[in-house]
């Protein structure tokens, strides 16, 4: 960038203007005001339109050469020169004017810089009358805006070229809940008419419109839409199912992206969510069905194995003893599939008491020995010395434990060893079942507490299950007030362990110390 020496000592003899020295007063002053601007600015001088600007403007143009300054612009701009100089030339005639997002490429292999340009007459206040001497130009270099603005437009198609192209509704909303993009999808979805829906509308209004159909519940609207906004804004992402009053079901997706926008995803599963209740209903009536005569034929079997039907041989015991045994595994099913439905519908009863939880794992301990001593398995307590109360129901995590401990036995190898353990962790009693068998592999881990997953164990000697037991499991910690995972940390077998919040905290015995 040149200075104010560098351009005192210009050649200007071998321009138009002549010497620095015989320039009017008014020149002088007007090339001190550009020299002395950080804006761009450049001027028009005399009537060949000698090319002079400022430090600023050259720096744009990444120049260090001055062999333009005092030059005729025609020689300089070339054709750009012939774009402007009409409005130029009204200028010198006393007319201002601005000139926006103006193109000019400087060479070939040069991209195009987009400028601002404000063009202003310059009058000679030296003389007798008002004759124009010079044009003034600011110019601002606008090039990055442009650029972005067009990146911007080109995604926004590319955008909702690929919005309008999916079977899921798809909605782009701004912080203050400014609706920028949707897809045709995301209308039919929520039944808005096209003149209801509108670029740069607020979101609220088609919430409303949703929330005074009933969509969104019983009550007045506005309150109902003013709680949901406030919920959106206190979270970065959320799923909310909306059952529509024609009977449509809507999954919705919502997840907070750039610049505090929002991207809201809608589904329909109407279809699925009905076939999913049908499956429901199918296995609740199925099972209801089914336990009664399975218990009359398990206790019917269980009469002849007794001898009641008198002396059987050995090969007809031998049936007997299959056939009860598959019956009973049966009523295991039938009784699963009845408790995983109560507590997915909420009509499972709980009975909720203080309970030990030292003395209710000692009791399932001894439960389910005899199942561990069948397959060789050692099945062992760790419990502390002092009593450990929590608030639940006997039954229900009697019921856990024995899952849980039956899927560490079936999972160990005979002469394994499974170690249930309790311990406290600040305000929770922990529970864990401990196993040193195969493991449960990572591809299986999402969906271990899913129903009727079961991890393929045919090459291995694990008895077949139902698939129901850790579902249960959760789904009864769950509205316990606890927790239950499996801990990926552990390098050998499978450790699951179960937190429940503590009630009243015994003391310890040091040898049986929090952890």
């Amino acid at each position: 960038m040149f200075d104010r020496a560098d351009f005192n000592n210009h050649p200007w003899n071998d321009t138009s203007l002549g010497p620095c020295a015989e320039w009017p007063r008014q020149l002088h002053f007007m090339c001190d005001l550009i020299l002395g601007s950080k804006q761009p600015m450049f001027m028009l001088w005399g009537s060949d339109r000698a090319f002079i600007y400022n430090a600023a403007y050259q720096a744009i143009w990444g120049r260090t050469s001055l062999d333009t300054l005092g030059r005729p612009i025609q020689d300089v701009a070339g054709p750009i020169w012939q774009k402007l100089r009409q409005d130029v030339e009204r200028v010198f005639q006393g007319h201002s004017f601005t000139l926006s997002n103006f193109g000019i490429r400087a060479r070939e292999d040069e991209p195009t810089r987009y400028f601002d340009f404000s063009y202003t007459p310059i009058p000679d206040y030296d003389g007798t009358s008002d004759t124009v001497v010079g044009v003034l130009c600011i110019s601002t270099d606008v090039t990055e805006r442009i650029v972005a603005a067009e990146e911007t437009r080109e995604d926004r198609e590319v955008l909702a070229l690929t919005m309008d192209n999916v079977t899921e509704g798809v909605a782009l909303v701004e912080f203050d809940f400014t609706l920028v993009l949707w897809n045709h999808q995301f209308g039919v979805h929520f039944g808005y008419e096209p003149e209801q829906i509108r670029a740069g509308m607020n979101a609220r209004e088609l919430m409303l419109i949703t929330a005074g159909r009933g969509d969104l519940g019983e009550g007045d609207p506005e309150v109902i839409v003013d709680a949901l906004i406030q919920a959106i804004q206190q979270s970065e992402s959320g799923r909310m199912e909306v059952q529509r009053s024609d009977g449509t079901v809507l999954s919705l997706y919502r997840r907070a992206v750039s610049a505090g926008r929002y991207l809201l995803v809608s589904q329909d599963v109407t279809e699925a969510r009905t076939a999913a209740r049908l499956k429901d209903e199918l296995v609740s009536t199925v099972s209801h069905e089914l336990r009664t005569p399975l218990t009359a034929i398990s206790g019917a079997l269980g009469i002849v194995s007794a001898g009641a039907a008198g002396e059987l041989s050995a090969k007809a015991e031998r049936l007997i003893d299959i056939a009860q045994r598959n019956s009973e595994r049966l009523i295991v099913l039938v009784n699963d599939l009845l408790d995983i439905d109560k507590l997915r519908s909420g009509r499972m009863e709980f009975h909720l008491e203080r309970l030990d939880l030292a003395e209710l794992i000692g009791l399932g301990v001894d439960q389910n020995m005899p199942f561990a001593e069948k397959g060789g398995v050692d099945l062992k307590a760790d419990l502390t010395d002092q009593p450990v109360v929590v608030m639940g129901d006997r039954h229900r995590l009697l019921q856990v434990l024995a899952n849980l401990i039956s899927n560490a036995v079936k999972f160990s190898s005979s002469g394994g060893i499974v170690t249930v353990r309790l311990r406290t962790i600040g305000q929770r009693a922990r529970l864990s079942v401990i196993d040193h068998g195969m493991g449960v592999a990572e591809s299986f881990r999402d969906r271990l507490f899913n129903r009727f997953s079961q991890f393929d164990s045919s090459s291995s000697r694990v008895q077949q299950g139902t698939g129901l037991g850790l579902a249960i499991c959760k789904s009864i910690v769950d509205q316990l007030g606890g927790t239950i995972w499996l801990d990926t940390g552990v390098s050998s077998g499978a450790t699951f362990h179960v937190e429940l919040p503590l009630v009243e905290r015994g003391k310890l015995a040091a040898t049986k110390g929090d952890e």
